[in-house]
């Protein structure tokens, strides 16, 4: 009988949320590659035709996809900053005063 996968720690851990992020950020540096190699081949078709309205539109959506991709490695940036933010506010040691951090 087949069991459940049962992870022995978190699945939203620190390090395996960072690896995620990683996986999403190589990812999405692939997606723009290849729009942009998208734009250019759609490029060279409107040097050769330049009444060719299809291929200016397909050169359009690649820019699109390009600007997308981008747009989401910096919104993941945010999102890894913000939680490295709130977890140093969680491990952030109760507020000692002067007299203590002399002893």
């Amino acid at each position: 009988m087949a069991r459940n996968y049962i992870p022995k720690r978190s699945y939203f851990s620190e390090t395996r949320v960072q690896k995620i992020a990683k996986e999403v950020m190589k990812d999405c540096q692939q997606d723009r590659q290849k729009a942009l190699e998208m734009f250019q081949y759609f490029l060279k078709m409107v040097e050769n035709n330049p009444e060719d309205d299809k291929a200016k539109a397909e050169m359009s959506k690649a820019l699109d996809l390009a600007q997308s991709s981008n747009d989401k490695v910096v919104k993941v940036l945010d999102m890894m900053l913000k939680m490295t933010q709130h977890e140093m506010k969680d491990k952030k040691p109760d507020e000692f005063s002067f007299e203590q951090l002399q002893k």
